[in-house]
């Protein structure tokens, strides 16, 4: 009976004892790792705030863009650099240093944000290269060819935002072209002017630089201007640089 006995308590504790190792202490978790090592660790914005900014950017992009599209890629080609310059009667442009001959079909928008100095905001251009065909690129060759008359304009609707084209003579004493958007139920100046330079040929000082004139009426205010080059549909790169305005009349 005691060999017996023995051999019951030798299987049983060898029964016993996978059942003492699961019930060890679990393997800490990487944050209680870090924790126990002294690590310290950045905590993460409160979903709430992420929420709250996120629900600040759209709206703003609402804002100011009318319709909110996503950027196109970016081909990681930068400007050398960005200022705004004064001109003859009091007009500011901006002058933008950036290899633009090398880009078929370029052009330039820019969006006016008045106020303090963003950060963190999205603004979308308005894309007017996608509606350059048709009686539109007819249209803007006829602005650009009668220099004499003192330009010509051409207004149309799409997507319930008017697009109005000018052609006239601009600082540098060509006859260049630029459209300004606005939605079709605005009967006030917009909030967030936006403006779109084409046949960059006639904006350019050389094949390397670019001087765009911002229009005291549109562009009064001061505040953050969001620039985009395009080729063709596709945005070459965006900035962003402070706009001083015009200040009060």
């Amino acid at each position: 009976m005691k060999h017996l006995f023995l051999t019951i308590l030798l299987n049983l504790s060898f029964f016993l004892v996978p059942i003492a190792i699961s019930g060890a202490d679990p393997v800490p978790t990487p944050v209680e790792a870090e924790r126990a090592s002294g690590a310290t660790t950045t905590p993460s914005q409160p979903v709430a705030n992420q929420a709250a900014n996120a629900s600040d950017a759209d709206s703003t992009a609402d804002d100011a863009a009318n319709v909110v599209k996503q950027t196109p890629h970016k081909t990681g080609a930068r400007p050398t650099s960005m200022a705004v310059t004064a001109g003859p009667g009091g007009l500011k442009m901006l002058t933008i240093h950036f290899r633009w001959s090398l880009f078929p079909k370029a052009s330039i928008e820019v969006r006016l944000v008045p106020g303090p100095e963003l950060k963190g905001v999205t603004v979308a251009p308005i894309y007017f290269s996608e509606h350059l065909k048709d009686t539109v690129r007819d249209a803007l060759y006829t602005c650009l060819d009668h220099p004499s008359e003192g330009g010509g304009t051409h207004s149309f609707t799409k997507d319930k935002v008017v697009y109005k084209m000018i052609g006239r003579r601009n600082s540098l004493g060509n006859q260049g072209v630029h459209v300004q958007a606005h939605r079709e139920d605005s009967d006030v100046p917009e909030a967030n002017p936006a403006a779109a330079y084409l046949q960059l040929d006639t904006w350019a000082v050389d094949k390397e630089t670019l001087s765009l004139d911002l229009a005291r009426d549109e562009f009064a205010r001061s505040g953050t201007l969001f620039v985009w080059f395009f080729r063709g549909n596709e945005v070459v790169w965006e900035e962003q640089i402070r706009w001083p305005g015009y200040g009060a009349k």
